[in-house]
């Protein structure tokens, strides 16, 4: 898949002394920690920026759309800074961001297939979702484990253990479309499930109300 090719392509340029292919990057790139996908999908924000920013605003909506599917692409939208880039650096922008979309259907199906979303219903997330944390696989499991139907949670929210009086490393709070009332999961620092129990209306078999 050519896609893959640009992937590495780009996180490579990424990775030149002073930035992507420097004087390219005008503020500082993606967090060195994150994966090779998550810098590009960060990479896609930055160039859609870029591209409007260089007069190729055709191809800076289409990559705009892309990077507004990924949290890490929504972080890159943000990071151009000034007021344009030198007339060299806008051409060679130009290019790279016309290889980006032509491959935008499969970069797109990648995001849709990461985030398990469709089009515009990727967009608004943010690094601070459940889905980031360290334990986001792992809640996914223990959803399944417990019988919890995963179309009707409204939300989860990472809570401060101790502010509940937990001894939890960590806490989920889980509410649903379906009930008003809330499902506490406490997690050990492996992401192990401990203990649950229910608050409010809402009744799971197996599990205590509170």
């Amino acid at each position: 898949m050519r896609v893959l090719s640009l992937i590495l392509s780009f996180v490579t340029l990424l990775a030149l002394p002073g930035g992507a292919s420097a004087g390219l990057l005008s503020a500082p790139g993606p967090n060195p920690n994150w994966t090779d996908m998550q810098k590009f999908e960060w990479y896609l924000g930055y160039m859609a920026t870029a591209a409007n920013t260089c007069g190729a605003y055709d191809e800076a909506q289409t990559l705009n759309t892309l990077a507004r599917m990924s949290p890490y692409g929504s972080l890159g939208l943000g990071a151009v800074r000034g007021d344009g880039f030198a007339g060299p650096v806008c051409g060679r922008i130009n290019n790279e961001v016309k290889e980006l979309v032509a491959d935008a259907k499969q970069i797109r199906e990648y995001i849709e297939a990461t985030y398990n979303c469709r089009g515009e219903g990727c967009y608004g997330q943010s690094l601070a979702d459940w889905q980031f944390h360290e334990c986001g696989d792992s809640l996914k499991n223990h959803f399944a484990i417990l019988g919890v139907d995963y179309d009707d949670i409204r939300a989860v929210t990472m809570m401060n253990p101790n502010k509940l009086g937990s001894d939890a490393d960590y806490l989920a709070r889980v509410q649903f479309h379906s009930c008003q009332g809330s499902l506490y999961i406490d997690l050990t620092n492996q992401c192990v499930m401990e203990q649950t129990q229910t608050r409010g209306d809402c009744t799971i078999e197996g599990i205590k109300g509170y």
